[in-house]
């Protein structure tokens, strides 16, 4: 399948980060979603996946986010 999911709750440990394939069923507290299916289309109007570079790109930002927003959201 081409959506990746990573789970996790506060107190897990590295370890109890749990990785599955599938469409989203929220189970735990921290949930990511990559859809790697989703295509980036480059100049020229070809297309390709998204890079784990990206991704972890992708996480920094949402960790700049949280880091400047007031908690709790919403």
């Amino acid at each position: 399948m081409a959506t990746r999911r990573y789970k996790t709750s506060p107190g897990d440990s590295y370890n109890e980060i749990i990785e599955e394939v599938g469409a989203a069923t929220n189970s735990a507290t921290i949930e990511l979603t990559i859809d790697l299916a989703t295509a980036e289309v480059n100049a020229g109007g070809t297309t390709r996946s998204v890079s784990k570079e990206e991704v972890l790109a992708a996480l920094e930002r949402f960790k700049m986010h949280i880091n400047e927003k007031e908690w709790l959201p919403a």
